[in-house]
């Protein structure tokens, strides 16, 4: 586990494909804005439940992120990921606060719909125009 500062995380997200980006903050905050990219799995009582989805390898990069450097939260789910024995974790220290102040990119409210959620989504529209599908698929 090692402390990382905004240069170091920007490498990281270049250069390493798999690399999980975690917010560990309540959910309202990370809906309030989050680092592009990154997961919700707040320090709570489901933590290592979602964490053992969300992050099921134990040797995949994680990077852990809070709101700043008086975030005790972040050191908190970097010493449980350190438990669980995750290996490569490393500690955004600064947090979303100094991102977001550097103008470097977030986004708000959740996370972007995965592909069976878009396809859900789409199957739901087309119940809405009450148009059988195969009609649908000769137009």
């Amino acid at each position: 586990m090692s402390t990382i500062g905004r240069n170091d995380l920007q490498q990281l997200l270049a250069s390493c494909s798999d690399l999980k980006l975690l917010e560990v903050l309540p959910e309202t905050a990370y809906q309030e804005y989050h680092l592009r990219g990154a997961i919700n799995i707040p320090l709570d009582a489901d933590f290592e439940s979602e964490l053992s989805v969300q992050c099921p390898d134990k040797k995949q990069t994680i990077v852990v992120y809070g709101l700043n450097f008086e975030c005790d939260v972040s050191r908190q789910a970097l010493a449980r990921l350190s438990e669980l024995g995750y290996e490569n974790i490393y500690h955004y220290e600064p947090g979303k606060v100094d991102w977001k102040a550097a103008q470097l990119p977030v986004e708000y409210g959740s996370a972007a719909p995965t592909p069976l959620e878009k396809e859900q989504g789409f199957l739901f529209l087309i119940s809405l125009t009450q148009i059988p599908l195969f009609d649908l698929l000769t137009i």
